[in-house]
Formats: structure tokens, sequence, C-alpha cells
């Protein structure tokens, strides 16, 4: 049912479907708020409403979910617990491009089957993460094109398959943790359009003739010594009276 023109609201009629298991209502013209008879929809695995219209927080999803896209619609409020609280099974979450603001709190980054998770393109000022409290298998987090504030947040690095994250242009201040270098899983760093100082970890940059761990790009950010010559540190670094402006006439990026 993609991609048809349907408009209006989403039909109350769908939560009389119990048997469904997959629902793709993505590149239509619905607008309206998602109403909390979807949690009703208890065998429903896959969970498609990209493209649309859609406005107003999230409710209470389905039990059973295994993909979650929301992406390119009107959402906004916060990302709360209460919306996600009994999916154990939730692989895949993808709202970006949407209005959701606040916080994005610890809680999210620990629902026992994330794997991947993209909330770009959003409002969020702050996110919260604790280090994993067992084995977590989150490989990849998109986070970029949002607003958040503050330093890098270092218990990402505790995600042990933790393999492509992007954080960038957001208004992250401080260094780059030295951890970050050191992680085997991570292939994919974006970390671009910031106000990062210092010196970038050295593990970033092997000897002449060798390939650099990740790619991606620690450009735009307030960064000294990052080796013009790599691609990891293009675009080129944000000029010094912008950096001092931002840190108030500080020196930045003594470590």
């Amino acid at each position: 049912m993609k991609s048809n023109s349907f408009s209006g609201p989403l039909p109350s009629s769908f939560s009389s479907l119990k048997s469904l298991q997959e629902l793709d209502l993505s590149g239509n013209l619905l607008t309206g708020i998602l109403p909390n008879t979807l949690h009703f929809l208890s065998h429903l695995t896959r969970l498609d409403l990209s493209f649309n219209r859609f406005s107003g927080n999230l409710p209470k999803l389905p039990p059973n979910l295994i993909e979650l896209a929301i992406k390119s619609n009107l959402l906004s409020g916060l990302i709360s617990e209460s919306s996600f609280s009994e999916l154990t099974q939730l692989e895949t979450v993808e709202l970006s491009a949407n209005s959701f603001t606040g916080v994005l709190q610890s809680w999210f980054f620990q629902l026992p089957g994330l794997q991947q998770i993209n909330l770009s393109n959003n409002s969020f000022t702050r996110v919260e993460i604790w280090k994993p409290r067992k084995y977590n298998s989150l490989v990849a987090v998109d986070l970029g094109f949002n607003k958040i504030e503050g330093y890098f947040p270092v218990n990402l690095t505790e995600y042990p398959v933790l393999a492509s994250l992007s954080l960038r242009y957001n208004r992250l201040r401080g260094a780059i943790p030295l951890e970050l270098s050191k992680k085997a899983s991570l292939k994919r760093l974006f970390l671009d359009g910031n106000y990062l100082t210092g010196i970038p970890p050295a593990g970033f940059f092997p000897g002449v003739g060798e390939e650099s761990p990740v790619a991606g790009s620690l450009g735009d950010n307030c960064l000294r010594g990052c080796p013009p010559k790599s691609q990891l540190c293009l675009p080129l670094q944000k000029p010094m009276s912008v950096c001092k402006q931002v840190y108030g006439g500080k020196r930045h990026g003594k470590n």
C-alpha cells in the first residue's frame, strides 16, 4: 500500500487486524496523530510509515516490532520510554528527518535487540549514554544534524560491536577520546561539523602506505594537528576566529 497517494488520518480499523505482520504505508499523504491503538497489532513485526505527514508524539508501539521506520514526517516531542517499553525484539529504528527534541536517554541505547539507529535530522539537544549492562548488539548509530551539545559521549566506545557512528553537524565540544581510535570494530566515523578541539588521536593516522582504520570525517571542527593529507581531516577545520568565539576567547585544545 505504499506510494498510493492515500490521504487523511490512519484509519482506526487497522487496530482490528490482529494477525497483521507487516504494514507499509510509506510514501503517501497520510496526516494526523498516530493512534495509541497501534499497540494492539500484537503480531506486527515491520512498520513503515515513512514519507508521510504524521505529527505529534510517538504512541505506544506494537510489542513485537523488529523494524520501525517513520522517517520524513512531522513527529515531535521526546522519545519516550513508554513508547518502547515492551519492544525486546526491536532491531532497527529509522526516525530521521522529524522534529524530535530534548534529551535522548540512555535506556534507548540499551534496548536488548537494537542493532541500527538513525535519528539524524531532528532537534535533540543532549544524549545520555551509559555503559552497556551486558552484551549489546548495537552496530550503527546516526545522530547527525541535530543540536546535541556537550562532550563526546565516551561510553559509546564501550559498545562491543559498534561499527558505524555519526554525530556530524551537532554542537559537540572538547577532545576526541583516545578510546575511539582504539576501537577495533569501528569502521566508519563522522564527527565533522562540531567544535571538537585538541589533537586528534594518532591511531586514526597510520604510517605511510597504510590505510586508516576508519573512513569518515573529522573536518570542520577546531582541531589542531589534523594531517591535511588525510581524508579524515577533510573538509578543513573551522577558522580560528570562529573557535575563539565559541570558547569565549580562551585557548582551546591544549590536550
